[in-house]
């Protein structure tokens, strides 16, 4: 896949250029960056939809900018909490820059590079580099030469948009992944060692498939993992109860069921719109 060089179609950060956002966009981003957390109607509104691209090829170009993080990810054996803070970065910088000025290739991989070193999974830039050159190419065999241009030009992207990365997130890199809550609600509600072991595996595809939505943008990490448990509960036809009687579980941890509700629809919708593209799991309309 073509790129021209960084230097040719980026501004570079240092020279204050003019950005995709606007002044409000940038106060209006960093007023809510303690939470991240956006409700519908403002993903209407994002750099890339004043950029002239439609709401669903933007979804459609993220999903795609986080299946070549992860298949990079593969290359480089990270375990998923990386790669889940990885997307979630991925999809906070595109609350404030264009998809359409800033394509989903390069900044997957910068987002790849500094999630490494956020949760100290840390690889080497060169075997990085190297990764997203085969991932691109589609080529697992691809021999890369460390001299050669497609190598530094890989090599540049990178480092020239880590300090644009870290601009658009607020450096905030304090990044909360679901996985351990949900390790935590599957022991807390799931007494049968079985059933545990297979709902954990059920619901571990869940999160790991969210990230192809924008889903870590709209809830909590809490949430997440109770639609996760309740999404598991129905595809493995396991019961989860609550340690004490007469509430629901999910009454026990604070989440809504509409919450949940929503979270399962829109893996249902993912689902829907490119079924080949996701693996074994199914996903079904929660009413």
């Amino acid at each position: 896949m073509a790129h021209s060089t960084p230097q040719s179609n980026y501004p570079s950060p240092r020279q204050d250029p003019v950005r995709d956002s606007t002044a409000s966009d940038i106060a209006w981003v960093q007023q809510r960056h303690t939470d991240w957390l956006f409700n519908p109607d403002e993903f209407k509104h994002t750099p890339s939809s004043r950029d002239g691209v439609p709401f669903s090829n933007e979804m459609m170009m993220r999903s795609k900018g986080i299946s070549f993080l992860a298949l990079v990810g593969m290359h480089l054996h990270l375990p998923q909490p990386t790669l889940y803070v990885a997307a979630t970065m991925f999809h906070r910088f595109y609350m404030r820059f264009s998809i359409k000025r800033h394509h989903y290739y390069d900044i997957g991989a910068t987002c790849i590079f500094l999630s490494t070193k956020v949760e100290e999974t840390n690889r080497k830039l060169k075997d990085i580099v190297i990764a997203c050159c085969r991932v691109a190419q589609k080529n697992d065999k691809l021999v890369i030469d460390e001299q050669s241009k497609e190598y530094w030009r890989w090599r540049d992207i990178i480092l020239f948009n880590e300090e644009l990365l870290l601009e658009a997130i607020c450096f905030d890199l304090a990044i909360q992944n679901p996985y351990n809550i949900l390790i935590h609600y599957t022991r807390k509600f799931i007494k049968d060692d079985k059933d545990r072991i297979a709902l954990t595996k059920s619901a571990w595809a869940f999160v790991n498939d969210s990230a192809r939505t924008t889903l870590c943008l709209r809830y909590p990490p809490r949430v997440l993992a109770a639609a996760a448990l309740y999404c598991a509960s129905t595809i493995c036809h396991v019961t989860v109860l609550p340690e004490e009687y007469g509430r629901m579980w999910w009454d026990e941890i604070d989440v809504t069921i509409g919450d949940i509700k929503d979270a399962c629809n829109i893996m249902a919708d993912l689902y829907e719109s490119s079924p080949s593209k996701m693996g074994e799991q199914k996903y079904t309309r929660q009413q």
